[in-house]
């Protein structure tokens, strides 16, 4: 252990061992055990989490979103602003050396002997050189250098978070948008079906085996059916808008969603909850946090003690600037300078307690963002036994409402069932479809939701789906959508 004592004053240069603050860290996922999650698999990268031709679907959007998405963009200038910041603080440890100049010319007169005025004219020129330097004794310069560069680290990893947030998103966006595809594709199925049932409908009118009440029954629903496709459609073109934005494109609502989901790779490594530590961002942010408080608290304690600075001048000066470096000319001067801080009214005190309580609270943050780190990675394992499940019952659900929904228009067609019978079977079945595509997409999510959870380590998205430079740019025209509006 470093320890430098002056006039009972203590400083530690080693940082605290905040990492024993936290709970005892298990070691397995607890969700492992109840899942079909294989924590010895290895698997091919291109297929960690899902198949190869999804990561074929939206590697050219991740390449154009970490390239041009502006929040990406602000988060670099940080970062360069950091190092600008960091360089500043590293030039303290450092003498500073100055040159200057200086040319005069005096004028002045005298009365001569016969009364006459006499002009003289004096030049003189001035060549100065001044170094200085404070020595740092205590470690003060060197302790603020270091929180400085703890920010640096901070911004770096702010960087790496944001990469990793943007990549995440648009596979988010890119799932939700073919989730509203296919929710498209139901509301259309809906109206045809229900198109269908009116002229049937008409058709018994007439001819006097239908009532008025079932017409209008059905064509309330035909009505309703129009505005739910209308919403739909607005809903994709929000979708589309949003992922443009996050590419750092113009919201054109121009790009074109893929119809069919990716298939998920069911064996993949979560690795163990300690990864965590190393691989989130936020977590080495907040680590980052303490490192700097810690110094930070060192600067201040240190600011108490006496502070040592030397400064040492050259100069020439002549009155000819020919003969300005004459060794006559010469005048050199060093001196030392001594600072002891005696009173202040307590501020410096004031300031080591300040800094004593944000070390604190980082290291009570840092303990916070890794049991939250924690809770999201055990929560989309659970939801990978979960949603799974669910899944597979909504899949039955949907297949049994479909097949009710084919009998009762056979029956109707066949005046075995009132109307209203026939309509409740298709909203049914139409209603357990669309449960089925949210619990497929909210599956879907989870999934990359615990890649991000995870920090991008075990697996790593942007690896696989940016590794093949030959993969070609998606299509951005989509005459689907000027065609539903033209059918609004």
């Amino acid at each position: 252990m470093s320890i430098i004592a002056v006039q009972g004053c203590v400083i530690s240069t080693d940082l605290p061992d905040y990492k024993t603050t936290l709970p005892k860290v298990a070691d397995q996922w607890s969700s492992h055990e109840k899942s079909h999650v294989n924590k010895n698999a290895v698997v091919a990268v291109s297929q960690t989490w899902f198949t190869p031709d999804f990561h074929q679907q939206v590697s050219k959007f991740i390449v154009e979103g970490i390239s041009n998405n502006p929040e990406l963009k602000s988060a670099r200038a940080r970062l360069e602003q950091q190092i600008a910041q960091y360089d500043v603080s590293e030039s303290a440890l450092f003498p500073s050396i100055d040159l200057s100049g200086d040319a005069s010319r005096t004028k002045s007169s005298s009365k001569g002997l016969n009364g006459e005025r006499i002009k003289n004219y004096e030049n003189s020129f001035k060549a100065e050189a001044r170094i200085s330097w404070e020595i740092d004794v205590w470690g003060r310069l060197e302790a603020e250098s270091q929180a400085s560069y703890s920010i640096l680290l901070q911004r770096q990893s702010d960087v790496e978070f944001a990469e990793l947030s943007v990549a995440t998103r648009i596979v988010l966006q890119w799932i939700e948008l073919i989730a509203l595809e296919q929710q498209l594709d139901i509301a259309r199925q809906e109206k045809s079906n229900l198109i269908e049932v009116v002229e049937r409908t008409q058709d018994r009118y007439q001819q006097g085996i239908g009532s008025i009440l079932d017409l209008r029954l059905v064509e309330t629903d035909l009505a309703n059916a129009d505005a739910t496709l209308t919403s739909k459609v607005n809903e994709r073109s929000q979708a589309i808008r949003k992922l443009e934005l996050i590419l750092g494109r113009y919201p054109s609502g121009k790009i074109k969603g893929a119809k069919e989901f990716p298939k998920i790779v069911t064996d993949f490594s979560a690795g163990i909850p300690s990864d965590l530590l190393v691989n989130r961002p936020d977590l080495l942010i907040a680590e980052q946090k303490i490192i700097a408080a810690h110094h930070n608290l060192n600067a201040s304690e240190a600011n108490r003690l006496p502070r040592l600075s030397l400064t040492q001048s050259t100069s020439y000066q002549n009155r000819k600037l020919s003969d300005i470096f004459d060794p006559y000319s010469l005048v050199a001067s060093i001196a030392g300078n001594i600072i002891q801080p005696i009173y202040d009214g307590g501020q410096r005190r004031a300031v080591i307690a300040q800094n004593k309580a944000i070390k604190n609270e980082t290291i009570a943050e840092y303990v916070n963002t890794a049991l939250k780190a924690f809770d999201e990675v055990e929560n989309h394992l659970g939801n990978e036994i979960y949603l799974k499940k669910q899944e597979e019952e909504l899949s039955r659900a949907a297949l049994m409402a479909e097949q009710g929904q084919n009998l009762s228009r056979e029956k109707y067609y066949s005046g075995l069932i009132p109307i209203l019978d026939l309509l409740q079977a298709q909203q049914r079945f139409f209603v357990s479809k669309s449960r089925l595509i949210n619990i497929q997409k909210q599956r879907l999510l989870s999934r990359v939701n615990l890649y991000l959870a995870l920090g991008g380590r075990n697996t790593p998205l942007q690896k696989s789906v940016l590794s093949d430079p030959e993969l070609a740019d998606p299509e951005l025209a989509d005459p689907e959508l000027a065609e539903d509006n033209r059918n609004l």
